[in-house]
């Protein structure tokens, strides 16, 4: 069966097995996938791989075999992914949204944060073979008066929280949670996990001016938590099994994360302030195993700015530091109208990294940042069956990859 005819065959059986879903146990097919150059992590190799009960195998199975589809020496590499994003919250759009996920072959979203309140109406999308998987923060922690404590006030006064708040006090556990102490974080705890986060989402900003915003409201909006309180914070996520990301804005920001043992960095630092991140601090960052989300769209933010070429090389110069320490580093945009397809273009196009790095960064340490727990990202044996193929080989050609897709599989079934 070519892939084309494969593609139709499988959306038409899939589609009715999901439609009945609701009368009947959907059992997935056992598929053989022939003629397939499949990514081994540094190179591809061609394979004849089987598909059943949504895992991948590279071994016959012992069943019988429902259908064989020829991938034509066609090329399949792990599902894309989206590090760090906000747009999945709300029903506006949301359609569109997932669709221009799924079609790019963004099979994966992490959400730095989300008010349960919105998105739960919204989980029927989410998390569902045939869906995007997403996992989600929802409060982040900050301190008194500190990001996003201001934009919560002005989505407020916008209407956007018309039905579900009356005023930002009654926000607090949803939009945000103020720590700004020891005990602040023992009152709170039971209450920040009664949420059930997949992840804890806390905000280092400016930190090392905390002194001087933590009481100035002109600082309103654009301070965060105490940097001598963070480790704390930390360790008490770790001790409910939750893993730690961090927004950073500076590389104090960024050091406080590391000698804290913060599990994600969820911004590149000095975005928008230009200034280099020290070597011993992603020395220490590789050390822990620690991963960085790019977010370097962002600095299109300055483009009107007379130093944006400037900031631009700050970037560049920042990377290429993250990567001769060997820091991990996961594609995301935190560009609400977008999604981490424009931030992998950027990147492609500051040829800071080798296709094969940037294929990595947008597969399997993205995916990894975002579900660390699951069998994904990865072609393996015992893997989830999750997968795209394209028609042309990344390691030599990456440019438009998400342009090149022929098929798209997620835990065994064809995405139409």
């Amino acid at each position: 069966m070519s892939i084309q005819w494969a593609l139709l065959f499988l959306i038409c059986f899939y589609g009715s097995c999901l439609a009945q879903e609701s009368n009947a146990t959907f059992k997935p097919q056992n598929i053989q996938l022939n003629n397939g150059y499949w990514f081994n992590g540094t190179s591809f190799e061609k394979k004849t791989v089987w598909m059943t009960k949504g895992l991948l195998h590279f071994e016959p199975l012992e069943t019988t075999i429902d259908s064989i589809i020829n991938l034509a020496n066609n090329y399949v590499i792990p599902p894309f992914a989206e590090a760090h994003n906000h747009n999945l919250e709300s029903s506006y759009k949301i359609e569109e949204r997932i669709n221009s996920y799924l079609t790019n072959g963004v099979f994966y979203v992490k959400l730095l944060s989300s008010i349960k309140k919105r998105i739960a109406p919204l989980m029927h999308y989410y998390n569902k073979p045939n869906g995007l998987d997403v996992s989600m923060a929802h409060a982040p922690l900050t301190a008194s008066g500190g990001h996003p404590v201001a934009l919560r006030q002005r989505f407020l006064n916008y209407g956007r929280y018309r039905g579900l708040f009356e005023n930002l006090k009654e926000i607090e556990y949803h939009g945000y949670v103020i720590i700004d102490n020891k005990n602040d974080l023992l009152r709170k705890w039971d209450s920040i996990v009664s949420f059930s986060p997949d992840f804890i989402k806390t905000m280092l900003v400016h930190s090392e001016g905390y002194k001087k915003r933590k009481n100035d409201t002109t600082f309103f909006g654009n301070k965060g938590l105490n940097p001598k309180l963070f480790p704390e914070i930390v360790t008490k996520a770790h001790q409910s099994n939750l893993r730690v990301s961090v927004h950073v804005n500076t590389a104090h920001d960024f050091h406080v994360a590391v000698a804290a043992n913060a599990d994600e960095i969820s911004h590149l630092p000095e975005i928008h302030n230009g200034k280099p991140i020290h070597f011993e601090d992603a020395l220490l960052a590789k050390q822990k195993d620690i991963t960085v989300v790019t977010t370097i769209s962002l600095v299109k933010k300055n483009k009107e700015k007379d130093n944006y070429d400037q900031l631009v090389a700050n970037v560049v110069r920042n990377l290429q530091t993250l990567k001769r320490a060997g820091v991990r580093l996961a594609i995301g945009s935190d560009m609400y109208n977008d999604t981490s397809v424009a931030e992998f273009d950027f990147l492609y196009e500051l040829q800071v990294f080798s296709n094969l790095e940037l294929l990595t960064m947008w597969t399997e340490n993205a995916i990894h940042t975002i579900f660390p727990d699951r069998k994904l990202g990865k072609l393996q044996e015992g893997y989830e069956a999750s997968f795209l193929v394209v028609n042309k080989n990344p390691l030599r050609d990456i440019s438009d990859i998400h342009k090149s897709i022929v098929l798209k599989v997620k835990e065994g079934i064809v995405l139409p």
